[in-house]
Parts: C-alpha cells; structure tokens; sequence
C-alpha cells in the first residue's frame, strides 16, 4: 500500500513540476489591406492541452463620434463553439478605459514597476512585419518609407528595454512607386512566458494591492463594472 501511496505521490509530484516548468504560448497576427483588416490572438498553454483563440475579422472606421466597429469571434480548444461579438471603440470607451487605469494604478502599490518586472519574463521568439506603401508621388513615398522605418525602429528599439527578444527581429518596408495609393502591412508576432512567471506575477500583484488602504475594494469595483457591461452587452446581443 505504501509503494502505492508513493508511486501516486511521485507522479503528482512530477505532474506539478511539469505545469509549473510549461509555458504560455502566445501568437499575435494582424494584417491590413486598404479596407480588408484581420486580428487574431492564439494561447496556448499546459503544453497545448488549452488553447484559447481570439480573432478580429472585421475592423469598420464608422465616423469620429462612433469611432470604431470591432466584430470579434472567441473560441476555446475549438470544441465549446465560438462566441461572437461587437464592440465599439470611440472616443467615450478610450476616456473610460484611461480612467480605470488611473483607478489601478491609485489601488496598487509601485503598478508600473510590476508591470517591467512582470514584461522582463516574456520572450518574443519570432517577430516579422512588412509593409508595402506608396501614395502616388515617387518622392514622397520615398520620404514616407523612411518614416515608417523610424517608426518601426522605434517600437522595436522600446520593446527591447521591456522584453527580451530570441532572435533578431525581421523589419521590412518596401516603396510601392505605382500611381495609385497602397497600403498593406502585415504583423505576426510570437511570444511565450513560463506559468511559474505568471503565478509569481499574480502573487506580486495581489501583494501591492493588499498594501494599499481599500486597494483590494477599487480593484473589485473595476472587476463588477467589468462584469456587468459584459452582461449588459450579451443582453443586448440576444435582444
């Protein structure tokens, strides 16, 4: 009975180790052609056992007061059927979303420092993006390449102070000298972080917030106003 007992705690004993060495996978693709924009967020983690899949086919630019139009379908492990929806982006949710982060960061002790530190576990394993662009005049398309090349290096350049990179970025720009207007570009970024990281992470987090008077009460706030758009918002989709 005992060898029993110890074989069923060993092999817990490695399941655990095993979960806690695994990491989370994440795969970021985005691309845009002229009108034509597709997102989409793939997790996976538990060694492929859960995967969660999070894609945008739709992006609508309405006017400045609507602001954006986002269809979203939302799936996990590909068996429970998807979830669709809409949300849109305008100028009021942006103020909203502002002001919530401004909520956290009162109700967490050193928030920004959690976040680097929490940022310096992550590896960008793959990163490519390519853009093609031109606007119909050869010099000023060349002028607009060069910014857009600033533009990426800068990011790049920023991101590397955050997260640690695996392999070199691959960067691409190329001028389109036809006369008519072209804008094309294409993002697919992969990442992963061990879940040893994570948990230590929300650890952390749970920590600061604790060290701040009524911390945990703004914190749970945000989380039930969360909770009730979501409600709110599958209600008026059913409707």
């Amino acid at each position: 009975m005992w060898i029993w007992l110890g074989g069923i705690g060993l092999f817990a004993a490695l399941l655990f180790a095993a979960v806690l060495i695994s990491n989370v996978h994440v795969h970021v693709t985005f691309r845009k052609h002229k009108s034509d924009d597709y997102a989409r967020i793939n997790v996976r983690l538990l060694y492929g056992i859960v995967r969660i899949n999070y894609e945008i086919p739709s992006i609508v630019f309405r006017n400045m007061k609507e602001g954006f139009l986002v269809k979203t379908e939302q799936n996990v492990n590909h068996t429970h059927g998807k979830a669709e929806g809409n949300e849109r982006i305008n100028k009021r949710k942006v103020k909203k979303w502002a002001k919530e982060v401004k909520i956290m960061m009162r109700a967490t002790d050193a928030l920004k420092i959690w976040v680097r530190e929490t940022l310096s576990h992550v590896q960008i394993t793959k990163l490519s993006w390519s853009t093609r662009i031109g606007i119909g005049d050869a010099a000023y398309t060349a002028i607009l390449t060069g910014w857009v090349w600033s533009i990426k290096s800068i990011i790049v350049g920023f991101l590397s102070y955050q997260i640690r990179f695996k392999r070199t970025p691959m960067l691409e720009v190329v001028p389109v000298w036809d006369d008519e207007m072209e804008f094309q570009t294409e993002l697919d970024c992969r990442m992963k972080i061990r879940i040893t990281a994570v948990i230590l992470a929300g650890v952390r987090l749970m920590t600061r917030v604790l060290e701040v008077d009524g911390g945990w009460r703004m914190w749970l706030k945000i989380v039930r106003e969360q909770r009730r758009r979501h409600k709110q918002k599958l209600k008026e989709q059913q409707g």
